[in-house]
């Protein structure tokens, strides 16, 4: 078989077994086996052996430590109500103004993203804070919930991220870089989020109107609730970009500060914190057969030649690099319209990894790329995880929430665009880490 064939086969079977509901990992690992049966007949067990390998040499990886750290850190923060004075103190210095509420949402949901690290954990919190208080005041529904899910998505771009660290691994990109990388996209994103809302209520005054404005001695007094993420967000990101700490051990220091701030303030019991070693684990584990999984696929394109002859089939397009690059994105933001983001991620970068090598294409500006892709991957119906979340927390109408998430849609492509142009955008603050 051709290695295109082979390559189409393996491509269809997956699309065919995560259609019937099988999970990711188990999807990607079946497929594997089967594979490995047909491609090194008769003796199957030499490539068993090799995707066994492969699987268990990832899941010995140091660097993973942080998986659970980071999803210990979100389970916590989320689950005790320690974001909500933050979302206060955000509501009332942007409330008053035109769209102010809408803005606070994603403003909120870019800070709690720097602690959080999950687009699901984010969607749920910024959601559960927002939504009622905008529809108490009269926001339109579609715009109330779409803005909710584009900002619950900024928690994948926004370091700490559960996506960068995935793709660090695979990659052999510095999770450190990678988390700096996503710091000024993730401004960006959030600056033009807050633009559009504007012009929007602007053009639409009746879409967000205006809610009462605070005083000054409100607004201030309001800042004093905010320490306790405005602490963990230095600890964790400042560790990193000095190099006092390793993304891995700044992972378990912001988890236990976590614990000490919510215990201090006594928003912190048992059946909490039973709940989130539970969640983690639940969560770590899942992550963990995915990865499996998608090393055990990778071994199988690499090793039946599939993956080489890729390689060499696009070298020799000779097409300019930033061409095939915005072929990749294309076809990434085709995949997030049915497959998870990070399924996207743990099926696609072992297979490309020789492709950056051979173009010699920069792993930390492509992987604040594909990231930024998946935000948008997050939001884009059918699969649009983000708006059933929203959909579940509220009781906003689906088709709404879908006609009101395509410019925010629109936005992430923006930003994509700018990183593309402007590669410093990803490559520069990394650059000046210590």
């Amino acid at each position: 078989m051709p290695w295109w064939g082979l390559l189409a086969t393996l491509i269809v079977g997956l699309l065919i077994l995560l259609a019937i509901g099988l999970p990711i990992a188990f999807s990607l690992g079946f497929l594997s086996i089967i594979a490995a049966v047909v491609l090194w007949w008769p003796d199957p067990l030499s490539g068993f052996y090799g995707i066994a390998l492969a699987g268990f040499n990832e899941m010995v990886n140091y660097l993973l430590v942080c998986v659970p750290m980071f999803i210990l850190l979100a389970e916590i923060i989320s689950r005790s109500g320690a974001g909500e004075d933050t979302y206060e103190a955000i509501h009332k210095f942007l409330g008053g103004l035109s769209g102010g509420l809408g803005m606070a949402a994603v403003v909120f949901g870019m800070v709690f993203g720097a602690v959080c690290g999950a687009s699901t954990a984010g969607t749920a919190t910024v959601g559960l804070l927002s939504i009622p208080e905008m529809k108490r005041h009269g926001y339109d529904d579609g715009l109330n919930g779409s803005l909710v899910a584009f900002s619950g998505a900024l928690s994948i771009l926004i370091p700490p991220s559960v996506i960068f660290i995935l793709y660090g691994v695979l990659a052999s990109e510095s999770i450190g870089d990678l988390f700096m990388g996503g710091v000024l996209p993730g401004v960006i994103a959030t600056a033009l989020a807050c633009v559009y809302i504007g012009i929007l209520v602007h053009l639409k005054p009746n879409m967000a109107p205006r809610a009462p404005r605070f005083s000054m001695k409100e607004k201030f007094a309001s800042l004093r609730g905010v320490w306790p993420i405005l602490l963990l967000i230095i600890v964790l990101l400042g560790t990193i970009y000095r190099g006092v700490a390793t993304p891995t051990e700044a992972s378990a220091i912001a988890a236990l500060l976590a614990f000490i701030i919510t215990g201090l303030q006594r928003r912190l019991n048992w059946k909490i914190v039973g709940e989130s070693l539970l969640r983690t684990v639940r969560t770590t584990a899942m992550i963990g057969w995915i990865i499996v999984g998608a090393m055990a696929f990778g071994y199988v394109v690499i090793r039946s030649g599939a993956g080489a002859a890729l390689t060499s089939w696009i070298v020799g397009l000779e097409m300019p690099t930033i061409g095939i690059v915005a072929g990749l994105m294309l076809m990434y933001f085709a995949m997030g319209f049915f497959i998870d983001p990070a399924a996207i991620v743990m099926m696609t970068t072992p297979i490309l990894m020789p492709v950056f090598t051979a173009l010699e294409i920069n792993t930390l500006w492509f992987g604040v790329l594909l990231v930024i892709n998946m935000c948008a991957g997050n939001i884009t119906p059918p699969m649009a995880l983000n708006l059933y979340i929203v959909k579940g927390i509220s009781d906003i109408d689906m088709a709404k929430l879908i006609k009101g998430v395509w410019p925010f849609v629109v936005l992430d492509l923006i930003v994509i665009a700018l990183v593309v142009i402007f590669p410093g955008l990803a490559t520069w603050l990394p650059s000046t880490m210590h």
